[in-house]
């Protein structure tokens, strides 16, 4: 299971100060979307030439237009880049051509779609290499246990590799790791924690014990 940093907040110097001290532990590294949308595409490019090591994914979000959008994330050295999966088949394959020029990566966002299920069997077909899955989109749960129940019946239906965001923590990761997942994506827990570093190492310890 991969750990993804979410660079989430709108503020470039805390963002890229943050992910200097905490890539050593993190196996991908994203550019959030408040991020993108106040400073630019000039994100990616300064991530990708402080941390060549290191996939970078742009969290765009595309809904319209596809390649053009795609074309801009990807040429700046993104690894991965993100698509709504309630966008028109059409902008996906725009996006996922756009991708393959770049040997790059396409992740569908699950926001928005009522049978995510149904929707990952698409966007397999579609050539979506990914999925985004929030885990506060899991109603109904009253504990961790039942959550955690209620995502693993989820993911048995996934045909696609899935990321599981939305306010992660230790504790949660600790009862997540167990499952079929490809990566979580974390931000606040690891941005907001006194120690960053302490956070990010401690997960990944989390994710590597077997």
């Amino acid at each position: 299971m991969k750990l993804q940093l979410a660079l989430d907040t709108p503020d470039l110097t805390r963002e890229l100060d943050l992910a200097g001290k905490v890539a050593a532990h993190v196996d991908l590294i994203e550019a959030g979307t408040p991020l993108l949308i106040r400073e630019g595409i000039r994100v990616v490019r300064e991530l990708r030439r402080r941390h060549r090591g290191r996939p970078i994914v742009a969290d765009i979000k595309v809904i319209d237009a596809g390649e053009p959008i795609a074309e801009l994330a990807f040429a700046a050295g993104a690894t991965v880049v993100t698509v709504l999966a309630s966008a028109s088949d059409d902008v996906i394959e725009r996006v996922v051509k756009s991708a393959k020029r770049y040997d790059g990566q396409v992740m569908a966002d699950s926001l928005g779609v009522p049978d995510i299920a149904e929707r990952a069997r698409q966007l397999r077909a579609l050539g979506v290499d990914s999925l985004c899955i929030n885990r506060r989109g899991v109603k109904r749960a009253k504990t961790r246990e039942e959550r955690i129940g209620m995502i693993e019946e989820l993911l048995e239906k996934m045909d696609l590799p899935v990321y599981l965001a939305g306010g992660i923590d230790v504790p949660e990761l600790t009862a997540l790791r167990a499952l079929p997942l490809a990566g979580v994506i974390v931000g606040a827990a690891i941005a907001e924690a006194p120690s960053p570093v302490e956070i990010a190492k401690k997960m990944r310890t989390i994710l590597d014990t077997k």
